[in-house]
């Protein structure tokens, strides 16, 4: 009975070393969150986060009508979420200034206790500043046609 008690004290010491120690907390460096994605694909990653919380929304012109339930706020709060973990990842500070004024609406917008008219009005700030980010984003995502493997002929001749 004596060994599972030292045991469990000795863990129990280890632990609280680590954490007087200031290893692994939130923006040590440690933090497993800095590291959860791919390095350079913050832009990829962000604009599929704004085109997820695009599937809930109604089209353009018809945030007046928009239902905002749960679903509806949890996409859109998203991509607040999504720019956060990607900041590291954006490729200038320009992209990265866009995501955050676009996680910030995006957030605001989708807070509880938000009046619905107030709602709307950032509902819409959201997705231009949304629309602005995935076009400063665009050559980052899509960065051109995929060219064709070595060899491959380009003539229409060569086609038929």
């Amino acid at each position: 009975m004596a060994a599972p008690r030292r045991l469990l004290a000795g863990l129990t010491v280890l632990t609280l070393a680590g954490c007087a120690s200031g290893s692994g907390g939130v923006g040590d460096g440690n933090d497993a969150l800095l590291t959860y994605t791919d390095s350079g694909d913050g832009c990829r990653q962000v604009v599929s986060a704004i085109s997820y919380a695009d599937a809930r929304l109604l089209p353009l012109g018809q945030e007046a009508y928009q239902h905002f339930t749960a679903a509806v706020r949890s996409n859109v709060a998203t991509v607040d979420g999504t720019q956060s973990l990607e900041d590291r990842d954006l490729p200038s500070r320009a992209i990265l200034e866009q995501a955050e004024l676009t996680g910030r609406y995006a957030s605001r917008a989708m807070a509880a206790g938000v009046p619905r008219r107030d709602r709307i009005r950032l509902l819409r700030e959201y997705r231009r500043e949304a629309a602005d980010l995935v076009l400063m984003c665009a050559p980052y995502v899509d960065p051109g046609p995929t060219p064709r493997p070595t060899g491959a002929s380009t003539s229409p001749a060569a086609a038929r």
